[in-house]
């Protein structure tokens, strides 16, 4: 969902009817889409996003999406630490809400996630029932109490031999190398509001990234 149109006009210091001619033009393009009584959304990503998942297993560029579950395993209020409050362009002092969660394929460990998230932006999220954190996308629940879309993804790449933890989560070996993914989330005005590091075990099938 983008702003409103008062919210559009604020930040932009435009006139309200630059705003609406300018999402006049782009719903008549095909880029918005407009729901009576709910607002105006980017065509294309609405009607999936209940689907999507952040990590999505593939075998082959020609190869068919392999389904994933997922089981929340802890969300809890911590103090922060460095780098995730640098990253989160918050102030060390200021705590965070650790959720961790593990994707399973075939019913196999292949990802095990924590999500750093600021507690004075998401307050109460560890009263949100863990079952949301199962049957829709941690950023279809973010967006849905809190009204934050998710802009833009950055990520770091690279790979790791895994912690005691990370060994317990996805069932394998310390002497296995996991794919080790450090990644922001970004939401209006360019503000930060995720901090994520991901372990990932894939022995036969490879993580698709679409940008």
């Amino acid at each position: 969902m983008i702003p409103t149109e008062r919210q559009l006009v604020e930040a932009y210091g435009v006139s309200i009817g630059t705003v609406k001619k300018a999402i006049l033009n782009l719903v008549n393009e095909g880029y918005l889409q407009r729901f009576q009584g709910k607002g105006t959304f980017v065509k294309g990503t609405i009607l999936r996003r209940e689907s999507l998942r952040y990590y999505r297993f593939l075998e082959a560029f020609s190869g068919e999406e392999n389904d994933l579950s997922v089981k929340p395993i802890r969300l809890k209020r911590i103090s922060g630490f460095h780098p995730a409050n640098h990253y989160l362009k918050i102030s060390p002092d200021k705590d965070l809400f650790e959720l961790q969660r593990i994707f399973f394929l075939r019913n196999m460990p292949v990802v095990f996630s924590v999500s750093y998230l600021t507690a004075k932006l998401f307050k109460d999220i560890d009263k949100i029932p863990f079952a949301s954190f199962t049957q829709k996308t941690l950023y279809a629940t973010i967006e849905e109490e809190y009204g934050l879309p998710t802009i833009r993804n950055r990520e770091l790449i690279g790979a790791i031999l895994p912690s005691h933890e990370v060994c317990n989560a996805l069932q394998i070996n310390k002497n296995n190398p996991v794919l080790y993914i450090e990644m922001l989330a970004f939401t209006y005005k360019d503000k930060p509001f995720e901090y994520r590091r991901a372990y990932c075990a894939t022995p036969s099938l490879k993580i698709f990234r679409e940008y």
